[in-house]
């Protein structure tokens, strides 16, 4: 029992590292095989097909991803529900949730993630676990937080949403195109402060447009 627990596990490991390289079309049973150290008919007997392995990549990183949501989620859930939200308690859970977007973009453990989610489109049809956690989810519970602190209609909240994550995932989705340029980072840091300060001061800056409501069309006003 224990010796299957083990394969399935290298399996996954191999799954996630391949797949996230190279997307599920061009990685082949073979690869992960030989990845993983094991016979490839280990695939069949553990997974059945290529596309189960691949689901079971997904749902891994979907739980470790959910769970690094999860505490943030709950507290905005709980003062909704109990009625005590108020525009300042939205305006810090609005700041926490960019510093959580800003980790996964940032730091390399976020990596593998970021990568299925580029390749997901790419995958079985209509299977977006991973953005559907990273992006879609996120993206509603933003826009519930600013309609809160600014007066603006929940079309308008998703636009805005999707800009603030959509502009920070990018950088982890592409970090080739800014690697020259990003420093070395300090003892204790993960990120380098000066990217984190300019990325979240780009962001707060959108929330606080929103809470301008000067020369917007009346169609745009909650």
């Amino acid at each position: 029992m224990e010796e299957k627990s083990q394969t399935r596990k290298k399996l996954i490991r191999a799954g996630i590292k391949l797949f996230s390289k190279y997307g599920y079309a061009a990685t082949t049973t073979r690869m992960i095989a030989s990845e993983a150290g094991v016979n490839l008919s280990a695939i069949a007997f553990h997974y059945s097909t290529k596309e189960c392995l691949y689901v079971a990549c997904l749902e891994y990183m979907l739980g470790k991803i959910k769970g690094y949501y999860a505490a943030s989620y709950e507290e905005i859930e709980e003062a909704f529900q109990s009625g005590t939200m108020t525009p300042e308690k939205a305006s810090h859970f609005l700041e926490k949730l960019i510093d959580l977007q800003i980790e996964v973009a940032f730091v390399p453990k976020y990596q593998s993630t970021l990568s299925l989610i580029y390749w997901e489109d790419n995958g079985p049809e209509d299977m977006r676990p991973l953005s559907e956690a990273v992006f879609d989810r996120q993206e509603h519970v933003m826009a519930d937080l600013l309609q809160v602190v600014a007066p603006v209609t929940e079309e308008r909240a998703m636009i805005a949403s999707r800009h603030i994550n959509g502009s920070i995932i990018a950088f982890g989705e592409h970090r080739n195109l800014t690697r020259t340029y990003m420093p070395d980072v300090m003892e204790g840091e993960e990120i380098p402060f000066w990217i984190r300060d300019e990325i979240k001061g780009n962001c707060l800056a959108i929330v606080r447009h929103l809470m301008d409501p000067v020369e917007l069309p009346p169609h745009l006003l909650a």
